[in-house]
């Protein structure tokens, strides 16, 4: 079906059609291929946007780290505070004294110079009084993750854990006096968000994790479900990464493929706005192109279709020798050829009527008629039958204008007369039993047109309407009226009717008791296809037959009588 609609398109749409595919497969393929290259190049440039970022965030955690691990190596590196926490004391004055002159002080200076710093504990293994806040025994974090591994070296080591991320040093004494002394630094849960803080970054996640990869910080929640591992195998991200300085973190910075390209959509949208200024450049070009190509072809269809609707008096120039130039050829030879038959045969059809009508004329005498039907009005005056009289009078007034000296033309105020003179002859044969009305138009009166056609067609609306209604008084309706340089009159009764297989029959064709295929080839013969009869008919309600034929002025008149009657 697909097929078949393709194969009846016209020859411009198919051309169109055609070029279309041709120019919109490679701009496609450019397009796409513009696109992949323009979204590699936003990536690259994303990429490097993002490495200065990265870069940024982790020299603004490294310096604070810095800061936060040389806090530590200030308490850490304290001799007064080495030898308090490694040597035992022996009074509990000196220990107060100690702690409330040296520990306090320092521990309170850090935190108050740092607003970072959540808090600072000392875990120590010397019996030292405890300090709610600021010393605790070691023993209470000897069996966490990351005592051994603070106690292994002299470093810094940093953690994450429910929540908290901090960091723990161990306090070294001498090779005497050194017990288990770890300085742990807690941060203010806000320190990461605080310090990775970047409006551009808005939309991209952001991982803090030690050197096993274990995330410390994320500033997505919604991923923290998500490993580093998951978005280094997965290719719709791309991951930066870069360690803190010499702490044990690293800085992540995870970018999704499709984030990246909404920032250059400048580039994407040039691209796709010359895709479409060529496209519609080309698009314009292919419709002239092909409607230049089948403009030929179209006149010359139009010219066939022309002489399909009976117009065969025009000019086919030849413009070309290409093979449309040979068709037009062809049809200018078909063309003549037909004009010739149908001027040949129009002729032999005229010359047949007129032969015919002659042949009817000389038939007829029309002195002889005249005085028989003189001589039966006066017979029928003496003996005082009207009714006679009356049908002699009709039927000479009816011949008169029929014979109309032999001619085949005369005015539209005869034409009339001749119907009027055989309606009330057929009143009189009918006993009257139908009604008739005239609606004449003056103007009319005074065209020319050929004789015998108003009286063939209310001889088929009296015999095939009005004798065929079973019930209801018939009605016959006579009217003439005008229009621009056309003349029309119109036979309407209520009878039964006809189906339209009956109309297009009697018009086509001559039919039994039907004399309308001879007036209609008269009219055209006389006036050309645009004229003729044209029938309006509905079962049950009655028929109308409308005659239209073209305006002849009747300028030799000679004296008629006159049709006040019939107007």
């Amino acid at each position: 079906m697909r097929f078949d609609g393709i194969k009846n398109l016209k020859m411009k749409y198919k051309l169109f059609i055609s070029y279309l595919a041709v120019i919109i497969i490679p701009l496609g393929i450019l397009g796409v291929y513009s696109y992949q290259q323009s979204k590699q190049l936003q990536i690259q440039q994303a990429n490097i946007g993002l490495q200065n970022s990265l870069m940024e965030m982790e020299d603004n955690l490294n310096y604070k780290l810095q800061r936060y691990d040389a806090a530590i190596e200030l308490i850490g590196f304290n001799p007064n505070l080495s030898h308090i926490f490694n040597d035992e004391y022996m009074d509990y004055y000196s220990m107060y004294k100690d702690l409330t002159e040296i520990v306090d002080p320092l521990i309170n200076t850090t935190l108050f110079l740092n607003d970072d710093i959540k808090r600072i504990i000392i875990y120590t293994g010397n019996n030292l009084t405890e300090r709610i806040g600021s010393i605790l025994p070691i023993s209470q974090v000897e069996h966490t993750f990351w005592f051994q591994e603070t106690m292994g070296d002299l470093r810094t080591h940093w953690y994450s854990d429910k929540g908290r991320i901090f960091g723990a040093r161990r306090i070294f004494g001498n090779v005497m006096y050194d017990k288990k002394n770890i300085i742990y630094l807690e941060l203010k849960p806000e320190f990461f968000s605080d310090s990775l803080v970047d409006k551009e970054l808005s939309g991209f996640t952001i991982l803090v994790t030690d050197e096993n990869l274990n995330i410390i910080y994320s500033n997505d929640h919604s991923s923290k479900h998500l490993t580093v591992n998951s978005y280094r195998k997965n290719k719709d991200y791309i991951l930066l990464e870069k360690p803190i300085g010499d702490s044990d973190l690293i800085l992540h910075l995870v970018a999704s493929s499709n984030s990246l390209t909404i920032k250059p959509w400048k580039i994407i949208r040039a691209t796709i706005i010359i895709e479409a200024v060529s496209f519609v450049g080309l698009l314009l070009i292919i419709w002239l192109f092909s409607s230049v190509f089948v403009r030929r072809i179209y006149r010359l269809n139009n010219k066939m279709k022309m002489v399909e609707q009976g117009v065969l008096t025009m000019n086919v120039t030849i413009q070309s020798r290409d093979e449309i130039g040979e068709l037009e050829e062809r049809f200018g030879k078909m063309l003549a050829s037909i004009n010739q038959l149908i001027d040949d045969d129009y002729k032999n059809k005229i010359i047949q009527k007129e032969a015919e009508l002659k042949a009817l004329h000389s038939q007829i005498n029309p002195h002889f008629l005249y005085n028989s039907l003189s001589v039966i009005n006066w017979k029928a005056i003496q003996v005082g039958a009207e009714d006679i009289s009356q049908v002699a009078g009709i039927l000479s007034a009816f011949y008169r204008t029929t014979l109309n000296k032999g001619k085949d033309i005369m005015s539209v105020e005869d034409e009339l007369l001749n119907t009027k003179s055989y309606i009330e002859m057929q009143l009189i044969m009918h006993d009257h039993n139908f009604d008739v009305h005239y609606h004449i138009e003056d103007e009319l009166l005074d065209y020319n047109m050929i004789k015998l056609v108003l009286q063939p067609i209310v001889e088929n609306a009296i015999e095939h309407g009005i004798d065929q209604k079973r019930d209801g008084r018939g009605t016959l309706i006579i009217s003439a009226t005008q229009a621009e340089d056309t003349l029309l009159f119109s036979v309407e009764d209520n009878g039964p009717g006809m189906n339209r297989e009956l109309i297009d029959e009697i018009l086509v064709k001559q039919s039994k008791g039907y004399g309308l295929y001879n007036v209609q080839e008269r009219i055209r013969i006389q006036y050309g296809g645009d004229f003729g009869i044209f029938i309006e008919s509905e079962l049950g309600k009655g028929t109308k037959v409308i005659v239209k034929i073209s305006k002849i002025l009747y300028i030799s008149k000679e004296s008629h009588i006159s049709l006040n009657s019939v107007r």
